[in-house]
């Protein structure tokens, strides 16, 4: 019973975080989807905590779990628009090539500036 507690919980938050996002979207009229503003106000909190709490992880578990459900309407999408995917396929393949080449290096660099600071406050702490 408690795990079904907690799994409904950190579901709650989790759409709590998504509805917060859709909402400051909308208020502030900003150029990008509220989804995006929710899970980066969810990475926000979690790095502010410093770790997952229990409830995150039992109410994202079966979200995770269960992701392959997620992506059948784009596999769908793939199989109906077939043809004009065929015709754009340069363009469209040169656009994914880029954006993950250019998306892994930020992503690359940003890990390395974090872990580095966390490097230099965990040597200020232990004096070294």
């Amino acid at each position: 019973m408690t795990n079904l507690l907690h799994m409904l919980a950190g579901l709650a938050a989790i759409f709590l975080f998504y509805f917060c996002g859709e909402m400051l979207v909308r208020v502030l009229a900003l150029p990008f989807p509220g989804t995006l503003a929710g899970l980066l106000m969810l990475l926000a909190f979690q790095f502010l905590r410093r770790k997952t709490p229990v409830v995150l992880i039992s109410g994202g578990a079966p979200l995770l779990r269960h992701m392959a459900m997620l992506f059948v309407p784009a596999v769908l999408g793939v199989g109906v628009y077939w043809q004009q995917i065929s015709e754009n396929l340069t363009g469209i393949g040169l656009a994914i090539i880029v954006s993950t080449t250019v998306s892994l290096g930020l992503s690359g660099w940003i890990a390395q500036r974090l872990l580095q600071s966390v490097a230099v406050d965990s040597e200020e702490d232990t004096g070294l």
